[in-house]
């Protein structure tokens, strides 16, 4: 499950961001989201509604896991679970419909939770069907209402010893498992409304004990690998309404190095760090604008946005940000809204980025 858990009242601190400003770029009005004190709060990927709703995740001292919540304009608001401890959303359909995993009271293997994909219509909640195995999550929706992400089948894989993962899409009240790579598991993260799929699937490459995953896209048909930028890894995280994909590669065999894609018209194109070996690409909008991470040179890990060709620091953008650091933007609505997570007085906060003006350099 390591892959799968990767894991407005907007009346929390507001700050009109100025300071070192590119050319052409954005300036972003900041507002940290409201969580209680003892709280550590969290974004998820794909977790930005187009008008300004977001879900995340609340870790509270001493209590559950993970808390699945809401932030919209009639404030915060926790979503409901199963009736196990914890819980977790993952998207917003445009429709306002959230997508996630909740955990039932039943326990598998003696130690866990069962875990069901779900969908939220705020204060009510709808298990979606699984392949038959203990284990589901649903990571993305789109327009047209098609959830797509991931479930445990129901018989056991002897090379495994547990049941694969396996990519999937409903449809209705349908379960569709899509395939894979010629691997043994796979998992679906979003999906568009021309019905493309992306996510990852194992090879039948080997690496080590283990095989190779690759990012793909799916059309509906046929899976595509997108192989790699020269490692053994990749993965898709999401996918826009022209069919652009982002995501992460592994850059060469054997070394620690990934970096954030961008996959267009059958062109795999790395788009580069701070400086540091890493970065990742979250979430892309139907204008083509990518957030995401990266560790800069001295190994700090900074909020990013791609945008027309260039590596844009966040927080150079938010320069006096109140001692807050922008670390990871997880989402971006396709007006320009970017959800991202952020560092506050030693604590881990949820904020939305709101685009207020464009600025020449030097103005």
């Amino acid at each position: 499950m390591a892959h799968l858990i990767r894991c407005i009242a907007l009346s929390g601190c507001q700050l009109l961001l100025s300071g070192l400003v590119h050319a052409a770029s954005p300036v972003y009005r900041v507002q940290v989201l409201p969580a209680p004190e003892n709280c550590e709060a969290y974004s998820q990927w794909h977790g930005l509604g187009q008008r300004g709703e977001a879900v995340g995740v609340l870790s509270c001292d001493g209590g559950p896991a993970s808390k699945a919540v809401m932030w919209d304009d009639a404030g915060l608001t926790e979503l409901p679970t199963l009736g196990g401890p914890s819980a977790m959303p993952f998207g917003i359909g445009s429709s306002g419909l959230v997508v996630g995993m909740a955990e039932t009271s039943e326990m598998y293997d003696a130690d866990y939770n069962v875990q069901r994909p779900v969908l939220w219509d705020t204060a009510t909640i709808r298990e979606l069907g699984t392949l038959g195995g203990p284990l589901g999550v649903a990571t993305a929706m789109s327009d047209s209402g098609v959830v797509v992400g991931a479930s445990q089948g129901a018989n056991d894989d002897p090379s495994l010893g547990r049941k694969p993962l396996r990519a999937c899409v409903w449809d209705g009240e349908s379960i569709l498992d899509i395939g894979d790579l010629g691997g043994l598991e796979s998992v679906a993260y979003d999906v568009n409304d021309r019905g493309w799929i992306v996510g990852w699937s194992t090879t039948g490459a080997p690496l080590g004990p283990w095989f190779e995953e690759h990012a793909f896209v799916y059309d509906g048909g046929s899976m595509l690998d997108l192989g790699t930028l020269g490692g053994s890894t990749s993965l898709a995280w999401a996918i826009n309404a022209a069919g652009d994909v982002v995501g992460y590669s592994y850059t060469a065999p054997g070394t620690p190095s990934r970096h954030a894609f961008l996959w267009r018209k059958g062109s795999l194109i790395d788009l580069g760090t701070l400086g540091g070996p890493f970065s990742e690409a979250l979430d892309i909008n139907d204008r083509g604008d990518i957030v995401g991470w990266s560790r800069r040179a001295d190994f700090v890990d900074h909020a990013v946005l791609w945008r027309e060709g260039r590596v844009l620091d966040l927080n150079d953008l938010a320069a006096g940000a109140a001692g807050c650091v922008v670390t990871r933007a997880t989402a971006i609505a396709n007006r320009g809204d970017i959800l991202a997570d952020v560092r506050c007085g030693g604590r881990s906060r949820v904020a939305l980025l709101t685009p207020m003006r464009h600025v020449d350099s030097g103005e």
